[in-house]
């Protein structure tokens, strides 16, 4: 039994590489003949000292990522898109140990027929929207319009559990009808079920609409539910006013219900039947324009009663081209049992075109103590500078004192590489 969740990783891991092969050779196929190929490369190489069991460790690791995408023209296609973007990564822990990762994030073929009616997506994909809200997976997308903005999507395939994280089940599969009359103006009814174990995990079904009546008012609604327990998983709605382009108003509501967020199969689903509540609004003001100001206030309702959250931001940049921004900030979080105000000041600076400086101070002051300490501060500053070719340097150091740690400072330094190489070709 413990060896299933490591098998199914490994499976995941394995579709998922087959996907980025099988892009991979289509696009070394399609070279020759594509519209466009574009290569993005990023390289990042980083250092620190890593204090534990009682030594101070030198840790360097190193982060490869690699992207491509090709756009390619066929009879009977609209067009054809190839994407695939992944990363590997060394840990050196100098002069004792390395650990070696790596992921495939993306790997699919994009095709859409009869004037862009039908479009469908094979491999490693993000499923956004509806009851699916935003899930990786392995398999296949289908979106059909039927008629006037009329149209339907479906997909089916393998979650895909990222590096690190717990297993997301053994199958997924859902599909969304909707009914798009413009670009802002859309209503999705959706189901989405993941199967865990040769049982349901997971089994939604969501309603989703936004509505602009007018140029100054966009209402957005969403609502998530959970059909085994016949309760409400996330509700969101939202109304946004913009009576001009220096000031916007907006209100929403929000309820959560975390447990419902756990697979129906795991063992912590049993121990949490809560929701979590808050009202309240939002403001944005821009009475000139180097300052910025917003500001939010919410209540808050769960199973310890009522509270609020909220704060106050301010940006305003400085300078003849604008080149230092400074900013302060305030919130706080006053729940019957809990709470906290932070405190936050932070600023950026373009001291050159290719030197760029960034500092900032950040504190909490809590309710109630966290071993027998009630705040904590933290002080950051970074310099980074574009070294041409591609290189940047980025050197960053901080400094605080947690509840968790008396005290530490930490530098760390990163040579970063990044390119992006694009090919094109004229077809006859």
């Amino acid at each position: 039994m413990a060896t299933r969740p490591l098998q199914r990783r490994l499976r995941s891991l394995w579709k998922g590489l087959c996907c980025g092969l099988g892009s991979g050779l289509l696009l070394w196929q399609g070279v020759a003949q594509a519209d466009s190929v574009e290569f993005n490369v990023s390289t990042l190489l980083a250092g620190r000292a890593d204090p534990r069991d009682g030594e101070v460790h030198t840790v360097v690791p190193v982060y490869q990522s690699l992207g491509a995408q090709a756009t390619i023209l066929r009879p009977y296609f609209d067009s054809i898109h190839i994407v695939m973007s992944g990363w590997g990564s060394v840990q050196l822990d100098i002069g004792r140990s390395e650990y070696w990762s790596g992921d495939i994030d993306l790997g699919y073929i994009d095709g859409s027929f009869a004037k862009k009616r039908l479009q469908v997506r094979v491999g490693r994909q993000f499923v956004m929207g509806g009851a699916a809200r935003s899930a990786q997976l392995d398999g296949a997308v289908t979106t059909l319009q039927l008629y006037k903005g009329l149209g339907i999507t479906a997909y089916g395939g393998i979650p895909v559990t990222p590096r690190f994280s717990a297993s997301r089940g053994d199958a997924m599969f859902g599909g969304r009808m909707f009914y798009r009359h413009s670009f802002d103006t859309e209503v999705g009814l959706s189901f989405n079920q993941v199967m865990g174990e040769g049982r349901a995990a997971r089994q939604d079904l969501a309603v989703d609409a936004r509505y602009v009546p007018h140029p100054q008012i966009a209402l957005t609604g969403y609502t998530l539910y959970a059909i085994p327990e016949a309760r409400v998983a996330e509700a969101d709605f939202s109304v946004t006013w913009l009576p001009n382009l220096k000031l916007q108003f907006g209100a929403d509501y929000r309820r959560t219900a975390p447990d419902l967020f756990l697979p129906l199969n795991s063992i912590f689903s049993v121990f949490s039947q809560e929701t979590r509540d808050e009202v309240g609004g939002t403001v944005y003001l821009r009475p000139i324009s180097r300052l910025r100001i917003y500001g939010d206030l919410r209540a808050v309702v769960n199973l310890e009663g009522a509270g609020a959250r909220g704060g106050v931001k301010a940006t305003v940049a400085l300078g003849p081209r604008d080149h230092t921004t400074l900013s302060a900030e305030l919130r706080l979080l006053k729940l019957p049992n809990n709470g906290y105000v932070q405190a936050r000041l932070y600023s950026t600076h373009r001291l050159h075109p290719a030197w760029f400086v960034t500092l900032g101070a950040n504190s909490y002051f809590l309710d109630q103590p966290i071993n027998g300490q009630g705040y904590s501060f933290t002080g950051t500053g970074t310099v980074a500078a574009e070294l041409g070719r591609g290189f940047r340097l980025v050197a960053t150091g901080f400094a605080d004192v947690t509840p968790f740690v008396e005290r530490r400072v930490e530098f760390v330094v990163k040579l970063a590489y990044h390119a992006t190489q694009t090919f094109r070709e004229v077809s006859k």
